[in-house]
């Protein structure tokens, strides 16, 4: 029996999840409402509807880990905020590698409102500079 690469299927899945976001922004960016927004906002609204639509799941989020990303990708209203929170934030981003949007959306839905949002926004971000590279928006 052939042996499974987990990290392969992981990265599948977060491919998957990029090029699901790219068609939502394309189809997003020919409707009216959306023809004056940036692309990130673009980015924005297309994750908005993912988080708001999908269920949660029963994975806990990690807390007290090393950080392993770097402050870079959270925005500046979370440079100021308590080392855990931020933390928090940094597990979440690093986890969509690995994970895929919706699997972290779900684990962000039961931290906090507020590390939800926060996560959100640094996606943006992120996501942001992985479709400008791959020439996706």
């Amino acid at each position: 029996m052939p042996e499974i690469n987990h990290q392969n299927f992981e990265h599948k899945v977060l491919e998957a999840d990029i090029e699901r976001l790219s068609r939502e922004i394309k189809e997003k960016r020919n409707l009216p409402e959306y023809k004056e927004l940036s692309e990130k906002e673009l980015i924005k609204k297309s994750l908005e509807s993912m988080i708001k639509l999908r269920p949660s799941t029963d994975e806990p989020v990690v807390k007290g880990r090393e950080s392993i990303v770097s402050s870079q990708v959270l925005p500046n209203y979370l440079k100021e905020i308590p080392a855990e929170t931020k933390l928090q934030v940094e597990e979440l981003v690093n986890s969509l590698f690995h994970q895929g949007i919706e699997k972290v959306i779900a684990r962000a839905r039961r931290a906090s409102p507020f590390i939800l949002d926060a996560f959100h926004d640094a996606l943006v971000d992120k996501l942001y500079e992985e479709l400008k590279k791959r020439k996706l928006i």
